[in-house]
Parts: C-alpha cells; sequence; structure tokens
C-alpha cells in the first residue's frame, strides 16, 4: 500500500490566507482586508498610511469602538486600560488616538501586520471571553497563579519562527537548557485554533526541542458579584486541532486539581 502523500499545511495555509485576503486604497492610504473576525464576526482591517520612510499601521479605532459598542468604555476605567497594556504587551502595538498602532518598513510590513492583527484579536478575546474575575484578564489570572505557585517563568516573549515572529504568553525554563512555550486561549474557537496551529508550524525548525503547550480558559463567570465558576463548552474540533500540533492542551477547568502541575513540572507534556 502507498503511502499517503504528506500535506504541506503552511503552503496550504498560506494559500488560504492569501484567497481571502484583499486590498483597498482609500486616497494615499492601504487597507488590508483579513479573514480574521472581530468581536461582531467582521473581518479585521489593517490600514497602512506612508509616513516619510515609515508606514503607520493601525486598526482605524475600530477595536475600541467595537468595545465601547459591547458597553465597555475603555478609557474611562483605569484598571481596563492596564488590560490593555498587558494584552498587547509584546506585540510592538502602542494605545494611541483611541487606535492601536505600529510603526513599519518595507523589510518588516509583514512581521508588523502580524504583530498588530495578533494585539486586535487579543482584545476581542480579553472582553469576549467572560473572564471569572471581574477584576483580571484570563493572562492576569493565569499570571497570578503562577506566581501564588512560585513558577519560574518569563512572559510576553516574541520568538522567530520561519516567516515572523510570535508571541509566547509564558516560557517556562526546563533542566538541560530546555523550555516549554505556552499559549493562553481566552476564547477557544477553530479559527483561533488554526492561528496557534500555524504558530508551532512556524516554530518547530527555530524551536526544535522546546516543548509547545496550551491552556485554554473553559470557564464563565457566574456573574460580576459572584465568585462562582462554571464549565463552558469547547467543541471537539476545536480540541482535536490544537491538540493535532501541541505536546499537551491543559483546560484552566482542571486548574486545582494534581495533574494540572504538569503544566510547570519538568517531563511532563
Amino acid at each position: 500500500m502507498n503511502p499517503q502523500p504528506q500535506f504541506d499545511f503552511i503552503n496550504g495555509y498560506l494559500a488560504w490566507l492569501k484567497e481571502r485576503c484583499s486590498t483597498e486604497m482609500r486616497g494615499a492610504a492601504t487597507v488590508l482586508h483579513t479573514p480574521f473576525l472581530d468581536a461582531f464576526n467582521d473581518g479585521m482591517a489593517v490600514h497602512v498610511d506612508p509616513r516619510g520612510a515609515e508606514l503607520v499601521l493601525h486598526d482605524n479605532g475600530s477595536t475600541l469602538e467595537n468595545l465601547e459598542c459591547m458597553g465597555l468604555k475603555i478609557t474611562d476605567s483605569d484598571r481596563r486600560m492596564q488590560l490593555i497594556q498587558h494584552a498587547i504587551a509584546g506585540c510592538a502595538v502602542r494605545f494611541k488616538n483611541d487606535r492601536l498602532e505600529t510603526t513599519a518598513t518595507i523589510s518588516n510590513l509583514p512581521q508588523r501586520i502580524h504583530f498588530l492583527l495578533n494585539a486586535m484579536s487579543r482584545l476581542n478575546d480579553l472582553w469576549m471571553s467572560a473572564v471569572p474575575h471581574s477584576v483580571s484578564d484570563f493572562f492576569g489570572m493565569v499570571q497570578e497563579y503562577f506566581d501564588q505557585q512560585d513558577v519560574l517563568y518569563t512572559a510576553n516573549v516574541s520568538i522567530p519562527g520561519r516567516t515572523v515572529e510570535h508571541l509566547m504568553d509564558f516560557v517556562i525554563p526546563l533542566p538541560k537548557g530546555r523550555e516549554r512555550l505556552l499559549k493562553l486561549v481566552a476564547a477557544p474557537s477553530i479559527q483561533t485554533a488554526k492561528v496557534i496551529s500555524f504558530t508551532w508550524f512556524e516554530l518547530m525548525d527555530t524551536r526544535q526541542d522546546s516543548q509547545r503547550v496550551v491552556l485554554i480558559n473553559d470557564t464563565r463567570s457566574g456573574g460580576v458579584f459572584s465568585e462562582a465558576e462554571e464549565e463552558r463548552n469547547v467543541s471537539e474540533q476545536t480540541i482535536s486541532i490544537l491538540s493535532g500540533y501541541s505536546d499537551k492542551v491543559f483546560r484552566w477547568s482542571d486548574h486545582d486539581k494534581p495533574d494540572f502541575k504538569k503544566l510547570w513540572l519538568p517531563d511532563a507534556a
């Protein structure tokens, strides 16, 4: 029996992405439309404005506008502004004039587009995820938990892949110079799972000895004034996609169980 030919996942994904991206000229500016979805299931767009020898990339204020349409007035709350800064940390993106923006040159334009889309997606996930505690986002919850457990980690690390750099939420050192790369999924979805799988593909060559681990937020809040948590359904397809290219997928709902410590203990993934 002839073996099945191995599918080229990276080029297959890039071909799919290219077919679904388009550009539009608006005066001197260019708008890149992508298939990635925002909080209202509209495609996210990157606006590219020329400024001398540089390019200013921004979301045209759409991310903040969407959050305000959901009843979240970000600029009126210092705590929410801190959450924004945590969410975009390590993305080379800043929050300025009510929009997310970054500066690029022709040489690093693809990377900065990737970073801006990552920041936009993180903010959408932050507020769509219905986090169990009203005073912190999922990243903050995990970081606080790690600190309580005396876990040694480095947060918000950019790691070069085959074509672009990828932001790791946490890097956990292991014996003999190895490491465990951890991606958080605040709002599990098939789309998010595909993006993380692409990240793992990109890092297979540049981080061959690294363990690739995902932690999904599979809980919901019982309400703003409630500390109770309830599990929320995460589709089997989402878990399957994540499991295919991750060494291990952990669930936040299991963080009180003994096996959850395998997330940071050596030789556990």
